[in-house]
């Protein structure tokens, strides 16, 4: 399976606890490690450097004004080509951004790691708030932080709320802001600025209000029960577009994705809890778990895509059919 994880140093770039990942690639930790250690496990002690770009011209080198290669200090690998405003984000102040959050609101790491050679850097951490959806203990939901950013301009420097889904580890992120009809899914600083840790770290004094706002909207889709047909127009509705709406029937390529998704939406693991049986919850998580363990991304490699591309947004869209769903239901 694709993993993306990058092994520019003959080591998977990834340290996590707990559970070993789909993949099965990194370095496990105990709990409780310093983030010195995280940076050495997650290989992310290494450093970007701007070197002018450089270019021969009649047996002559020249070299380009204000356009610069990026390129690790350890491999010599090069990442990407940057004008000379562009703010670097050092791999290393990935795991720093968490450091004080460890020290004094006790998040907890969970995993870190770099993509494609080292082109996207993130870490995840438990912030330790915990919810039983519709009151079942056996599914429960934990609230994390993650940080992720790049250097070949793929990627402005992120942070975002992460719900993972404890019994099947579905990732689902919820918005900062819920008060307003468009909602912030992400706080981000685009690679024009530079990152500035401590005016990040204020709007995660949001958590709690988003956490609150996500679960009110989740226990009532574990308690709205779905049909068969209404499961599969629900999972229909992620791929139609507007052709679609007038009749067009949907690909063949998409009616398979569906048809997996309605398998999962059965026997995916954790559907079987009353909150997921036959329940809007139990769709959404059908999409979630198709995205994280069982979709073949052609384009990008199945992290990469879960959490930052179209597997991200794919996700972003069952929750958004949902909330549709539940309002149409209470007009009902």
């Amino acid at each position: 399976m694709s993993h993306d994880i990058d092994d520019s140093t003959g080591q998977p770039a990834m340290a996590y606890v707990g559970e070993e990942p789909w993949h099965g690639l990194g370095e496990k930790l105990p709990a409780g490690q310093s983030i010195d250690v995280w940076k050495q496990a997650a290989r992310l002690d290494w450093t970007i450097q701007m070197v002018p770009v450089q270019y021969q011209f009649e047996g002559r080198g020249r070299v380009m004004p204000e356009r610069f290669v990026l390129t690790r200090n350890d491999t010599g690998g090069a990442l990407s080509v940057v004008s000379g405003d562009y703010q670097v984000v050092q791999p290393a102040e990935v795991l720093e951004f968490y450091r004080d959050l460890v020290a004094q609101r006790h998040y907890t790491l969970e995993t870190a790691g770099a993509l494609d050679g080292g082109r996207k850097v993130w870490a995840l951490a438990k912030t330790g708030m915990v919810a039983n959806v519709g009151g079942n203990a056996a599914d429960q939901l934990g609230a994390y932080v993650l940080l992720a950013t790049s250097c070949d301009k793929s990627l402005a420097t992120t942070v975002s709320f992460t719900s993972i889904r404890v019994v099947c580890q579905n990732t689902l992120g919820f918005a900062f802001n819920d008060m307003s009809a468009n909602r912030r899914k992400h706080i981000k600083v685009e690679h024009s600025k530079k990152f500035d840790h401590e005016s990040v770290k204020e709007s995660l004094g949001l958590i709690d209000e988003a956490w609150s706002n996500f679960l009110a909207r989740v226990n009532p889709m574990a308690s709205l029960g779905l049909s068969d047909s209404l499961a599969q127009s629900f999972f229909e509705s992620l791929f139609a577009s507007a052709d679609a709406s007038g009749g067009k029937p949907i690909s063949a390529t998409k009616s398979r994705e569906v048809h997996q998704m309605m398998s999962l939406y059965k026997s995916a693991h954790g559907q079987g809890l009353a909150t997921a049986k036959g329940t809007l919850w139990g769709a959404v998580n059908a999409v979630t778990y198709y995205t994280d363990h069982v979709r073949s991304a052609k384009t990008t490699e199945r992290i990469d895509s879960a959490w930052f591309g179209s597997g991200a947004a794919l996700k972003a869209l069952a929750w958004l059919r949902a909330e549709e769903l539940m309002d149409k239901s209470a007009t009902r």
